[in-house]
């Protein structure tokens, strides 16, 4: 014998007052495992600087990321993997408008070893016009590079 539960006031003729989420939550883990799959390969690649050797401190992941400003081979500038103005008087406000550089104070330059050292007074002259107090560059630390064994 097969129980019925009615609920109250409720005839047999009208539709049920409940969603059936069924459907919506497959269509939302199928749209979850999508992005799950496409957000790795979204991630932007880095900027490809060859930079000299030296001697200096380890800086952390997140100074890296977020204060280095990257000169590649043929000149562009790069903070990150954010494109800067070739101008260098744009790319001082371009540097004034960052929060981070002007919370922080501080910036790190990675130079390719081929490129023009006038670019990197370029990028120099935009640094001092966003009044950004703290330079410093990033070198490479292998040891062998360094004494011209490579």
């Amino acid at each position: 014998m097969a129980t019925k539960i009615i609920q109250e006031g409720a005839t047999g003729d009208e539709p049920m007052g409940a969603i059936n989420v069924t459907s919506l939550v497959d269509v939302m883990f199928c749209l979850l495992i999508m992005f799950m799959v496409a957000t790795p390969l979204m991630t932007p690649e880095g900027v490809d600087v060859d930079v000299p050797a030296g001697r200096g401190e380890e800086i952390t992941e997140e100074e890296f990321f977020y204060s280095i400003i990257s000169v590649d081979k043929t000149g562009k500038v790069f903070l990150g993997t954010l494109p800067l103005s070739k101008d260098k008087d744009k790319m001082a406000e371009e540097l004034k408008n960052n929060v981070k550089i002007q919370e922080d104070g501080k910036v790190f330059i990675q130079g390719d070893q081929n490129v023009e050292y006038a670019r990197i007074v370029d990028v120099l002259v935009a640094l001092k016009e966003a009044e950004v107090k703290s330079v410093g560059f990033v070198a490479d630390p292998n040891m062998k590079r360094l004494r011209g064994e490579e």
